[in-house]
């Protein structure tokens, strides 16, 4: 039997291949991106976290940067 947290991871990694052909973004990187916001909205859940909403851009904003970064080292 596979436990609910192996079902769900099993589906963001399935999308993250999916997101990453259109957006060109390394699947990893989505993985670790949507498996930190899960966290942070978990957290939340439980104890309310000041300027979640902030986090979570911060979250995603430095995801785009560091993404911006790699592709220029590359060129």
């Amino acid at each position: 039997m596979i436990s609910n947290y192996d079902r769900i991871f099993r589906e963001i990694q399935i999308e993250a291949r999916r997101a990453s052909l259109d957006l060109g973004i390394d699947p990893q990187v989505l993985e670790r991106l949507t498996m930190e916001i899960v966290e942070l909205e978990d957290r939340h859940r439980i104890s309310h976290i000041h300027g979640i909403k902030k986090q979570m851009r911060a979250l995603i904003e430095n995801t785009a940067v560091g993404q911006g970064r790699e592709e220029s080292e590359r060129d």
